[in-house]
């Protein structure tokens, strides 16, 4: 087990700083396409030596401002 998968460490910090593994991970995408939209939407980015760090808030806040709404009415098949 490592330190920060325990959760005294995981409540420490209520907007932790994810690798673009993690981040990648969590939006449920491929690194590379991690990187990519991190330069294209510009994301603030910490870089702990060479590797870059990004704020889950940051991950959140995109989601919420990419949500659309769906419309089922337009997938629904008619008999």
């Amino acid at each position: 087990m490592q330190l920060h998968d325990t959760p005294e460490i995981q409540n420490l910090n209520p907007d932790p700083l994810l690798s673009m593994k993690a981040a990648a991970a969590y939006l449920d995408i491929s690194v590379s396409k991690m990187y990519e939209l991190a330069k294209r939407e510009k994301f603030p980015v910490v870089k702990v030596t060479s590797d870059r760090k990004i704020r889950k808030s940051v991950l959140d806040s995109y989601i919420k401002q990419s949500e659309q709404p769906w419309c089922w009415a337009k997938y629904a098949t008619t008999n």
